[in-house]
């Protein structure tokens, strides 16, 4: 019979190792855009009506910012290791902020995602992503598309 402290460690160890496999087999590895044809594949295979303006990213390329025809903002964003893919308009940003040198500390309306703090390559990426989400809103109902896309 295995005592209490053996068992444990059995646990701990095989959890490490499980933890490890998953890890080296790229199960750890975030996604990152490439450049914009990737980005708008990504998001024109949930939204296949849509027309994409120009595309901003954020620093670590995890993130795409654009803007949509509708006045609103296109997102797709890495979650894990697969892309998140959102139209916002005004009405879904409780609030988008700046937060140190070039950050942009934006607020949903959406318990799924309710803060997220997203960084930029210069002040100007910051501002024109700021505008975008700040944009005039089409809807008083506050609708939410999204659709995640699964790589």
């Amino acid at each position: 019979m295995l005592g209490l402290p053996a068992l444990i460690g059995m646990i701990v160890v095989g959890i490490s190792v499980g933890v490890l496999a998953v890890h080296l087999a790229g199960g750890s590895a975030r996604p990152q855009l490439a450049d914009d044809d990737e980005t708008r594949s990504i998001f024109l295979a949930d939204f296949p009506e849509s027309r994409i303006g120009p595309i901003v990213y954020t620093h670590d390329r995890r993130t795409a910012f654009f803007e949509l025809p509708t006045h609103q903002t296109g997102i797709v964003h890495g979650i894990g290791n697969k892309f998140l893919t959102r139209c916002i308009s005004a009405s879904d940003v409780a609030g988008a902020e700046p937060a140190g040198e070039h950050a942009l500390n934006v607020r949903w309306h959406d318990i799924t995602w309710p803060r997220q703090t997203f960084s930029f390559a210069s002040d100007t990426e910051r501002r024109i992503v700021r505008a975008w989400l700040q944009g005039p809103a089409m809807s008083a109902e506050g609708i939410t598309h999204e659709r995640a896309h699964v790589l």
